[in-house]
């Protein structure tokens, strides 16, 4: 509890005994309170305001974890019939509602200032990198705070002893940072950040001083106006790519998640069938539209991707991206083969080597409407076989080491072939930065928008926070495969599923090592059973399947292919969370790897 007596607390606050007794107290904090009541059948509070305003964007779930700053909105939950899930930590609350918004396309998140917010921080970063649309409302100190501390140096709750430290934070990982100055400023704010959620499709920051939740406002929560894009040199860009297009012998499209983030896939779909030219997506973008479709090649990684669609992409003399985010993975075709390629971003186009002009990626495709198909030699019908195994078909098979013979478990080839055969219309892949990564690019999914990752952020444990905020975003089941190292980053977030009665899959590679960064630092030790790992990259071995039961939910362990394949078979028969821990061979890489 705070020692500012003059403040209402927030049992009081909660428990609505705020007596007029307190209204020489109240009026110092601008008499909001009392204002509230006066105008009670014309105004709301601020909490219900935000929530309401929230919902009218499609909202319907706050992730958070509730404290000091934050509470009163947490409570205005039960007016407005708003969902909460409080999750086990504020950093799985941040992942949850990045999970939420790939899936459903805005999410709401709120933590306790200071220690709770800057927790998040690394999350937000993420998804500021990869276009998903988060709003933080975050409660700040409140005015007669911030006077104390600087009258007297006096430090307020959860504050490190500047003004707007949790503002000054993450405003440069938001398209939008504000704290609202009074009552009549939060629907500003609040719209001013929604309108940059949804133009830029990145989070945004909400900063409600503490003394405001307590007012109100007459404001109506009302669904904030599409954003004006103005199409900027559209022509220019259209008439550069049909003339490219006519003449094209080798052409390649590649999709990226943008077009998912902006709602941009029918068009897109609809122009890879006019044109009949074979495409790919990014990994962040696998899946964008369905792998099912004609013309699909595969999944295009990068220098990893496997070599068939590596060569098409990098044998081509003409490659259209569209709604890319580029991470390092693509450096080679944004760099090296930059002539060959025509980028619509989002906001920016980029023809061959020339600087990027103002070009907006919907007003592209509208234009694009009408053009002729490629010539008939240029056309692809895609890939024959869909399957896994042949997705990998032109991936070497190097001879394997031999200590793999010796070492009890799965391989990492192994592991996705049979998360691949099982995966359905209801399931949603979600992976984690690991070493399975490689082989999940080209893991079969069957369904458009059947998969999610973060791949150009690439935080280890990301996959299991995101899994809750997923299910609640759409209708499938996540399945979500996680590294042993990642897992023990997030692993209270299977509590939160138990909790909530959220049917997820996590599916935990085991290893007993941060294997990707022993790969990283020294590769041969995949190849060479005769020396130690790196000591500080080994695990302590958790025993997965003891913690899943410890917290309610179903935990087995499997070491064999047709063990796990029975055990995933029943995992995705239940309507409870479930934990496979897959013992993996400790010197196991994946094919593309070797």
């Amino acid at each position: 509890m705070s020692d500012d007596t003059d403040e209402p607390t927030r049992r009081e606050v909660l428990e609505g005994t705020v007596v007029a007794a307190s209204a020489v107290a109240l009026t110092a904090l601008g008499g909001t309170l009392l204002h509230g009541v006066a105008h009670a059948a014309t105004s709301r509070s601020v909490p219900r305001y935000l929530l309401e305003q929230l919902a009218a964007e499609g909202v319907r779930v706050l992730f958070g974890v509730p404290g000091a700053t934050c509470d009163p909105l947490f409570a205005a939950t039960e007016e407005t019939g708003m969902r909460v899930v409080i999750t086990a930590s504020d950093l799985e609350a941040a992942y949850a509602a990045d999970g939420y918004a790939r899936t459903a396309g805005l999410a709401a998140v709120s933590v306790t200032y200071g220690v709770g917010a800057l927790a998040m921080l690394p999350v937000i970063a993420g998804a500021y990198a990869e276009r998903s649309p988060i709003v933080v409302i975050n409660g700040g100190p409140s005015d007669k705070d911030l006077a104390l501390q600087a009258e007297h140096d006096t430090l307020f709750s959860h504050g490190c002893g500047l003004p707007d430290g949790d503002l000054v934070a993450f405003r440069p990982v938001t398209a939008y940072a504000a704290r609202a100055t009074s009552a009549a400023d939060v629907p500003r704010v609040m719209g001013e950040a929604l309108v940059a959620a949804r133009t830029h499709q990145r989070p945004v920051y909400v900063e409600i001083p503490k003394h405001l939740w307590w007012a109100s406002t007459s404001a109506a929560a009302t669904p904030v106006a599409p954003p004006t894009r103005a199409p900027g040199a559209v022509d220019a860009v259209v008439a550069e790519l049909r003339e490219r297009l006519a003449v094209a012998e080798r052409p390649v499209a590649v999709l990226g998640v943008r077009l998912r983030r902006r709602g941009l896939q029918a068009a897109a779909a609809s122009l890879m069938e006019a044109l009949q030219i074979p495409w790919t997506t990014t990994f962040l973008g696998k899946a964008v539209l369905s792998e099912q479709s004609a013309g699909f090649v595969g999944v295009y990684a990068g220098g990893r991707s496997v070599p068939e669609v590596k060569d098409r992409v990098h044998g081509a003399d003409l490659v259209l991206a569209l709604g890319c985010v580029m991470g390092r993975q693509y450096r080679t075709l944004a760099a090296d083969l930059c002539k060959l390629v025509i980028r619509v971003d989002g906001d920016t186009a980029r023809l061959g080597d020339a600087s990027g002009v103002q070009a907006d990626l919907g007003a592209v495709l509208a234009a694009l409407k009408g053009t002729p198909p490629v010539a008939e030699a240029a056309r692809s019908p895609g890939l024959a076989d869909r399957s896994y195994d042949a997705r990998r078909a032109s991936i070497p098979r190097p001879s394997l080491p031999a200590v793999l013979s010796t070492e009890e478990g799965l391989g990492y080839d192994e592991l996705l072939r049979e998360v691949s055969a099982q995966l359905s219309d209801e399931t949603l892949l979600i992976t984690d930065t690991s070493l399975s990564m490689y082989p999940a690019a080209e893991v079969n999914v069957p369904t458009a928008d059947g998969f999610l990752c973060n791949a150009v952020w690439q935080a280890i444990g990301y996959s299991v926070g995101a899994a809750v905020g997923a299910a609640l975003g759409q209708d499938r089941r996540p399945v979500a495969v996680v590294g042993d190292g990642g897992f023990q980053m997030t692993a209270q977030a299977l509590s939160t599923m138990v909790q909530y009665r959220l049917p997820c899959v996590v599916i935990v590679v085991d290893n007993g090592l941060y294997g990707i960064e022993q790969w990283l630092l020294d590769p041969r030790w995949h190849r060479d059973g005769t020396y130690a790992p790196r000591p500080y990259l080994a695990l302590n071995r958790w025993k997965h399947e003891q913690l899943a039961e410890a917290w309610g939910a179903t935990g087995e362990r499997v070491a064999t292919v047709p063990a796990f394949r029975e055990a995933l078979a029943r995992a995705l028969g239940r309507d409870r969370p479930t934990l496979l821990a897959v013992t993996i061979k400790p010197h196991s890489l994946p094919s593309e790897l070797r």
